[in-house]
């Protein structure tokens, strides 16, 4: 499922499973470049020139940190375009083939008569499956972009919308705290608390 953007971008993106794991990752929230290197299992350096091919191509940018985050001074953002990678290694799909036994012709017509309507069923099914499994990631991609708006809505400080847009992407609040410590050098938990505090109130 892609989103409507311009060709170019899409096959550029869909060219380099980097690329597309850079672009997913940038669409959730801002990250830093160690970050990327540790998403994609490639070097900083490799990371930058696909940044800068994606920077070319209008799908991000680079923004400034403040001063909170020692460990990092610039962050790398998607643009107004999306891109989303819900692929996953545990979805496996397997064909498998078998020269069936020697059939008299009247067997072999009845059998392909059965699998033509049990492919027609399987088709059905896979029909419906697809639809639901396109609803459920539009469902998903909204309600991301809900969080994202109403965090870039919210009256925060830069500093502050940094450490909910990270603790509130992360899968849990331990392991927000902890991406915050080792990639942004944010380490102040009273200064975390305080910000989540803070949205809350507003939301």
């Amino acid at each position: 499922m892609h989103l409507p953007v311009q060709t170019d971008l899409m096959e550029e993106v869909l060219s380099s499973r980097a690329r597309l794991r850079i672009a997913d990752a940038v669409s959730v929230r801002p990250r830093t470049l160690r970050e990327l290197s540790r998403i994609t299992g490639i070097s900083v350096q490799g990371v930058l020139r696909h940044l800068k091919r994606l920077t070319e191509l209008g799908a991000v940018e680079e923004r400034p940190l403040p001063r909170l985050a020692p460990k990092a001074r610039t962050v790398y953002a998607s643009t107004s375009v999306r891109v989303r990678d819900y692929s996953t290694p545990g979805l496996t799909v397997v064909r498998s083939s078998e020269r069936p036994p020697r059939a008299r012709q009247e067997e072999r017509v009845r059998n392909l008569e059965r699998a033509a309507g049990e492919l027609l069923i399987l088709r059905r099914r896979i029909g419906e499956g697809t639809r639901k499994l396109g609803r459920l990631i539009d469902e998903a991609a909204e309600e991301q972009e809900a969080l994202a708006a109403t965090v870039r809505s919210l009256p925060l400080s830069q500093a502050e919308r940094l450490i909910v847009e990270v603790a509130l992407t992360e899968d849990t609040l331990e392991d927000g705290v902890a991406v915050l410590s080792e990639y942004y050098g944010i380490e102040d938990r009273r200064s975390i608390e305080r910000a989540l505090a803070k949205a809350g109130r507003f939301v």
